[in-house]
């Protein structure tokens, strides 16, 4: 071999020496690229379950929480339903005794109707509340009153039609004012509240 080829094998040795350090140097820079890699990556998917476990606990507290209200919002239905039956029974048990409930929707009358007023029913209490009723209640108060020919739509009692303004002496008021001064009181004996 002469000078030259020595010289050019030399190169080419030190050259494929170099290329050879560069490779492994970047096989061992390119792993370690990867381990970081594949720590971040685990590091990431760890927060992600610490989160997705967070948002599943949050939910199921939220809809227990929701679940719970709706409960509660569904008996406290339950209840007020419960005790507006317990008025309409009430109601109903009034005008089934038809003398005691004349008699009390003729005192009402009596209380507040003016001369001229025209007393208007529900059509089922035809019955209860004639002409001979309304006649008798105008003489007790020596008051001219008449049976309008309209029917109310309520569950009882009557609405006096006056000239200027009507009065509202329904079971439908009558029973909500009770019903607004002593529902607790009901409530309390229905549900020991």
């Amino acid at each position: 071999m002469n000078g030259k080829e020595a010289i050019i094998d030399k190169i080419i040795g030190d050259a494929t020496e170099k290329a050879a350090q560069i490779a492994a140097d970047a096989e061992k820079q390119a792993g370690a690229i990867g381990e970081d890699a594949d720590k971040e990556a685990k590091e990431i998917i760890a927060a992600a379950e610490q989160k997705k476990g967070a948002a599943y606990d949050a939910v199921l507290a939220n809809s227990a929480v929701v679940a719970n209200l709706d409960c509660k919002k569904a008996l406290l239905t339950a209840k007020t339903e419960l005790i507006g039956k317990v008025y309409d029974h009430a109601a109903e048990l009034l005008r089934a005794d038809k003398k005691k409930y004349g008699e009390l929707v003729g005192k009402m009358i009596a209380a507040a109707a003016e001369d001229g007023d025209k007393v208007r029913i529900r059509k089922e209490d035809e019955d209860v509340f004639t002409k001979a009723f309304v006649d008798s209640v105008a003489k007790k108060c020596k008051i001219k009153l008449s049976l309008d020919k309209e029917y109310a739509p309520i569950k009882g009692g009557v609405i006096l039609v006056g000239k200027n303004y009507d009065k509202n002496l329904s079971l439908d008021l009558e029973f909500q004012t009770l019903r607004e001064e002593s529902e607790a009181e009901v409530a309390k004996v229905l549900f020991g509240e």
